[in-house]
């Protein structure tokens, strides 16, 4: 087919009188928009107003991919590369200005609102979407679109928009070079083909990778192309059967019943896109073909749908940041988050969007300035995300554990990378509690901030027994004799120098009876896999050479510990290993944001990880631990793992609400004096109890 081929395939054939015979206006389709934003911003604010509301996005992409085919029957006359570079340019007007505003100003409120060890993933998923590729982003890093690192991300809606631009990079492309060489009903025949293959693919990552399906353009192309197919199909005259006015009204009828269903009752849980967005793709083609009058409603429908992109960009931030700070569970603050995401949606609709539509400069200015201002808001992230982040911060890198529940350094732990010494080394004297009853011993703790962790749990059990506690701690060290660690992706040195030196010390000036107890970030120097259940590959310096393999670093670290349990155990000092508590998946300042969504009753878990994870990780410490204490019977074990669980899964809460972890691995003061009762019965159950003595 010849250059004549794309306006033959995009005509209407019947007659140029047709209402259908040129693509304009049709105030209908802004109505159907409005209702779809609206749709999605009612279920972003509670998902109980409108369980299905988040099909929204799918009318949008629908109408997305017929507008996209009226853009080019607007411009059918033009030479093929006119009509590519028309289009793309016309595209890049709609969607970038506003895009590029609200990620630079969200990216502004993330650096201020959110605590900075959360907001490594929002600056990178800020920067891809400058680009058109966030929703791959978060395909390949496993983000869950219904889950909690989407809905406290401000940057997450992003994932259509990166959906809509590639389909917009492609579709055209596609479609007006097949129009060149291709008969229309070829061009339809060959678009089928294509829609059936991204549905069959999109069911298929739908049962096996439902991340994939939900975020990635392939899977999303069947309901874009739809909407193109409808509009092929009306200029061919393919649907005259269709057109009789009864046949629109029952078209009308049920279009729109069938999008209040999906409305309502589409699952998040299961088969969604496919085949849960079926219903709405197949109402909003109904409506499209038939038209929709939607009577008084019209008018403000419309006004919505012209706000409607604009609306979707900023709604979505206002609620998050909303969440991260003043929550949204009253009346009051949900007004006020209605109140800012129109009037930023409008302001920008106003003074951003609708004057950079407009632009009558030479198309090479339009492309400078768009590819400067695009270099300019990623560099403006750059500086925000990894410059900036934690300087600019204004709130509490812990928001939600009062100062009273922090742990303080004081003079106890020693600086990382400064050598062990006499001169250099832990104060015993200072960093100590002395025990109300001198013949009942000491109990030395040493470790890293782990250890730190777990000195209010010791010092409240040894007020009962009466021993007395001194304690060292080495940040980020692993206590071992040979096994190196690594600091900001160095050998850490220091850290065996400082084991060894304690351990020496430990050696000469306990007493028979005493106990060396010894706490370290074990989930993490030891275990084979990371709380979200990927490889670890923690590295370690053994004999100069990088080892990452966790279970040669078990036998070492197993045979190092023997070693100096043989030592304590011919002094008569016993050797206390700590399980390390598990891990959290997120931060408890997330979970807490988080919690305003999901209610109470399931608050307490929503930081936890897979149950199977968490077992994991904590069998493997004590896998460790008990081939450590074979045939050396003053080798003790204390596992307070128990106390953290609730049915497999880890509670960040205690039973009266106040938090048991200051971040993802850290108890807060309350969370470790909670300990204190196991410890109490551990040290009794274990012949350490020496409060009877002398």
């Amino acid at each position: 087919m010849n250059g004549s081929g794309v306006q033959q395939l995009l005509q209407n054939p019947v007659s140029a009188a047709s209402k259908k015979s040129s693509w304009t206006y049709r105030p209908d389709i802004d109505a159907l928009r409005g209702i779809a934003v609206l749709a999605v911003i009612l279920y972003h604010f509670n998902e109980a107003w409108l369980p299905g509301g988040f099909t929204g996005v799918d009318v949008f992409f629908v109408i997305s991919g017929y507008v996209v085919t009226g853009s080019l029957i607007k411009h059918q006359g033009e030479s093929l590369g006119s009509q590519l570079g028309g289009f793309y340019l016309r595209r890049i007007r709609r969607l970038m200005p506003n895009l590029l505003l609200m990620v630079g100003l969200t990216s502004i409120g993330m650096a201020l609102l959110v605590p900075p060890s959360e907001t490594r993933r929002m600056f990178t998923a800020a920067s891809k979407s400058l680009y058109g590729w966030s929703n791959n982003f978060f395909a390949l890093n496993g983000t869950d679109y219904f889950a909690q690192d989407a809905n406290l991300n401000p940057l997450s809606h992003t994932w259509s928009l990166g959906v809509e631009e590639q389909f917009y990079l492609l579709f055209p492309l596609l479609i007006l070079v097949m129009a060149r060489w291709l008969r229309p009903a070829r061009v339809v025949q060959v678009l089928l083909g294509l829609i059936t293959a991204s549905l069959v693919l999109s069911l298929v990552w739908t049962a096996q990778a439902p991340n994939l399906a939900f975020f990635l353009m392939p899977s999303r192309f069947w309901e874009l192309s739809a909407g193109a197919l409808l509009l092929l199909a009306q200029r061919q005259n393919w649907l005259s059967a269709c057109q009789g006015p009864r046949v629109l009204v029952g078209a009308r009828l049920l279009g729109v019943g069938l999008l209040v269903l999906a409305l309502l009752t589409t699952s998040s849980e299961q088969g969604f896109p496919a085949p849960g967005a079926l219903p709405a793709v197949v109402a909003t083609l109904l409506l499209l073909h038939a038209g929709s009058d939607w009577s008084v409603l019209q008018r403000p429908l419309v006004q919505l749908g012209l706000l409607s992109y604009s609306l979707y960009l900023w709604h979505w931030p206002v609620l998050t940041l909303m969440r991260w700070t003043t929550g949204l569970d009253q009346p009051a603050l949900m007004l006020l988050a209605l109140g800012l995401m129109v009037a930023l949606a409008w302001g920008a609709y106003r003074f951003v969007e609708t004057p950079c539509r407009r632009w009558s400069l030479p198309v090479l200015w339009q492309g400078v300035l768009a590819l400067a201002a695009v270099v300019l808001t990623w560099c403006g992230l750059d500086a925000l995300g990894f410059t900036y982040r934690g300087a600019v911060f204004q709130g509490s890198r812990s928001a939600f554990v009062p100062k009273s529940d922090r742990f303080s350094l004081g003079g106890c732990t020693v600086d990382p990378w400064v050598t062990y010494g006499p001169d250099t080394r832990t104060d015993l004297v200072k960093c100590s509690q002395p025990g109300s009853n001198p013949a009942a011993g000491e109990i030395f703790l040493m470790g890293d901030s782990h250890a730190l962790a777990m000195l209010p749990m010791l010092k409240t059990a040894a007020k009962s027994t009466g021993q007395s506690v001194t304690y060292s701690f080495k940040g980020s060290c692993l206590n071992s004799s040979r096994l190196i660690p690594t600091l900001r992706k160095k050998a850490y040195g220091p850290c065996v120098g400082y084991s060894r030196g304690e351990f020496e010390r430990t050696l000469n000036r306990l007493n028979p009876g005493d106990s060396l107890m010894i706490s370290n970030w074990f989930n993490v120097y030891l275990t084979d896999i990371t709380v979200k259940g990927r490889a670890n590959t923690y590295p370690y310096v053994v004999d100069g050479e990088r080892l990452e393999d966790h279970a040669k670093v078990r036998e070492i670290y197993i045979a190092d510990m023997r070693a100096l349990a043989s030592q304590l155990q011919q002094k008569g000092i016993n050797l206390i290993l700590v399980v390390d508590p598990p891990v959290l998946r997120r931060e408890p300042v997330a979970c807490e944001a988080w919690a305003h969504l999901q209610g109470p009753e399931n608050r307490s878990l929503l930081c936890s990880a897979d149950p199977e994870i968490v077992a994991q990780m904590q069998q493997t410490q004590r896998d460790v631990f008990a081939a450590v204490a074979e045939g050396h019977p003053n080798v003790r074990v204390f596992d307070p793992t128990e106390e953290f669980l609730q049915n497999g899964r880890v509670t960040h809460l205690l039973p009266d609400g106040q938090l048991r972890y200051f971040d993802s691995n850290h108890m807060t003061i309350s969370g470790s004096q909670s300990l204190a009762p196991r410890f109490l019965d551990f040290l009794r159950a274990n012949g350490l109890d020496r409060s009877n003595a002398g």
